[in-house]
C-alpha cells in the first residue's frame, strides 16, 4: 500500500503502552477478520473511545484516517498543518488530528493520525475501512497472520518454531525482505496492505508470463488495468521455507517492489516486539 511519509517529527506524540485504560464501551478489540475481496486483515480499534475499523498495513509508515471518518470523531484535536512540510507518493496534502488510541490491550493517550481521502482504497474492499494502522503502531504490537488456516490474532503462535525474516528496515520500521528466486537475491517490501506481489520485470528470473486484468489502487486512485505476470517461480523466504509457483505482477522502476497477501497466504507471518529493535521483528512460523 502506498503511504505518505511525514517530513517533520511532530507525529511522535505518544507511544503505545500495554497497560491499557478500560474501554468506555463494550467493543470487541481482539478479533481480526480478513476482507472478503482484497484479503487484507481488519481490526476494530478505539479513538477517543469511539470504534473504528482499521486495516493492518506493514507497508504504511504512519497510521491514517479517512477524512469522512475523522470528521465524525468526537473530542479529537485538529492540528494546523499550514506550516508543516510533507513528502510522499500521494498528491493529497494530509491533515492531522490527535486523539487517544486503543489497539487491543495497548493504549496511547495522545496519538497523531494523518487524515486523507481513502475513497480509492475503501472502494476496493468488501467492507469499507475507517483507516490504516501503520508501522508507527504495529511496530510495538505482537500479531500473527495465518491465512492458510484463516486465523489472525494478536500475539504469537504457541509451540511454533519462529524463523526470522532477513532484510533491511527503513527509518519508519518497514521491512524490505530479502528473498531468493532462481538462486538470485531480491528485496521486496513486506506489505500486508497490498493484495498483489509486485516485482521488477528484469529482476524476475523465471521470465515474463501472460497478461491479466487487475484492479489496482493506491491512496489517490483505483483503476482497472492490464498487468503482466511473471512466469511461475519458486521463492525462498527463509532457508527451509520455499513457496512454489509464485506469479507476481511486474511493476516499473518508478514503483516499489513488494511482497503482498497473495504470497503471504501460504505462510504464517508473525511480528513480535523485540528488545533493542524499536519496530520489532518479523518471523515465519514453522
Amino acid at each position: 500500500m502506498k503511504m505518505i511519509c511525514v517530513l517533520t517529527a511532530l507525529l511522535a506524540l505518544g507511544t503505545m503502552s500495554m497497560a491499557a485504560e478500560p474501554a468506555a464501551k463494550v467493543v470487541n478489540l481482539e478479533t481480526m477478520v480478513q476482507d472478503a475481496r482484497c484479503k487484507q486483515v481488519l481490526v476494530t480499534c478505539l479513538i477517543n473511545g469511539q470504534p473504528v475499523r482499521m486495516m493492518l498495513d506493514t507497508g504504511a509508515t504512519h497510521t491514517v484516517l479517512h477524512g469522512g471518518s475523522a470528521e465524525k470523531l468526537q473530542g479529537v484535536e485538529w492540528v494546523d498543518t499550514s506550516r508543516m512540510q510533507f513528502k510522499g507518493n500521494s498528491s493529497q496534502r494530509p491533515r492531522l488530528v490527535v486523539g487517544s488510541l486503543q489497539v487491543n490491550n495497548a493504549f496511547a493517550e495522545r496519538h497523531a493520525f494523518l487524515v486523507v481521502n481513502l475513497d480509492a482504497v475503501r472502494g476496493m474492499m468488501a467492507e469499507p475501512i475507517d483507516g490504516i494502522l501503520g508501522m508507527d503502531v504495529l511496530g510495538s504490537m505482537p500479531f500473527t497472520f495465518d491465512a492458510k488456516n484463516g486465523k489472525f490474532y494478536w500475539g504469537a503462535p504457541k509451540g511454533a518454531t519462529l524463523l526470522p525474516l532477513y532484510g533491511t528496515r527503513d527509518d519508519a520500521g518497514r521491512m524490505m525482505v530479502q528473498v531468493k528466486v532462481a538462486g538470485k537475491a531480491m528485496e521486496l517490501l513486506l506489505d500486508t496492505g497490498s493484495s498483489l506481489t509486485r516485482v521488477y520485470a528484469d529482476a524476475w528470473k523465471p521470465g515474463k508470463g501472460g497478461a491479466k486484468a487487475a484492479r489496482v489502487s493506491d491512496i489517490d486512485q483505483a483503476k482497472q488495468q492490464q498487468v503482466v505476470q511473471g512466469k511461475p517461480g519458486d521463492m525462498e523466504l527463509v532457508p527451509g521455507v520455499v513457496l512454489s509457483k509464485v506469479t507476481p505482477v511486474f511493476c516499473s522502476r518508478d514503483d516499489r517492489s513488494m511482497l503482498g497477501m497473495d504470497v503471504l497466504k501460504d505462510v504464517v507471518l508473525v511480528h513480535l516486539p523485540t528488545a533493542g529493535m524499536p519496530f520489532g521483528s518479523f518471523f515465519v512460523a514453522k
